[in-house]
């Protein structure tokens, strides 16, 4: 699998909320047509559109106790789109694993969580794929994902 991204002037709107009752991540609104999750982490996964392969957001369990605090340095981004590239055709309904090695990275004081490589490099694409949320790819590998997120106790 790899990704590939079209910079596009973009007008965004929802958020991310840590639901804490569910110790899990929600993007609101949910993008219903979003049909794959590609795995991310433990078990967060990005809601993918099957027909465009679209990357529209973030979603899944997450517990809060597992995240390493990090002071974060958010990347400069620019709005656009994100696409999967898998190697055989996305089947809706189905969950595909991309790295799920990754850790969360939490900065209490700018309430933003990264997962993956929090550290980006001056040659890396960042692009705010919906809002809050950015993607890092280093060619076509995706790196790290980042969300600005929101508590609440129960969805």
């Amino acid at each position: 699998m790899y990704f590939t991204f079209e910079l596009k002037n973009m007008s965004f709107s929802g958020e991310t909320l840590y639901i804490q009752d569910q110790l899990s991540l929600i993007y609101k609104p949910h993008n219903t047509n979003a049909g794959v999750g590609i795995l991310i982490g433990a078990y967060t996964e990005l809601d993918t559109i099957c027909e465009t392969s679209e990357v529209v957001h973030i979603s899944g369990l997450n517990p809060k106790n597992t995240w390493i605090t990090q002071r974060l340095i958010i990347p400069e981004a620019k709005p656009g789109r994100i696409y999967a590239h898998f190697s055989s055709p996305a089947i809706k309904g189905t969950g595909v694993s991309y790295d799920r090695t990754w850790s969360t990275y939490y900065d209490y004081e700018k309430q933003y969580i990264c997962m993956g490589n929090y550290q980006t490099s001056e040659s890396d694409d960042c692009v705010e794929f919906a809002n809050g949320m950015i993607a890092v790819l280093s060619g076509v590998k995706l790196v790290s994902v980042w969300s600005k997120i929101r508590e609440v106790k129960t969805a």
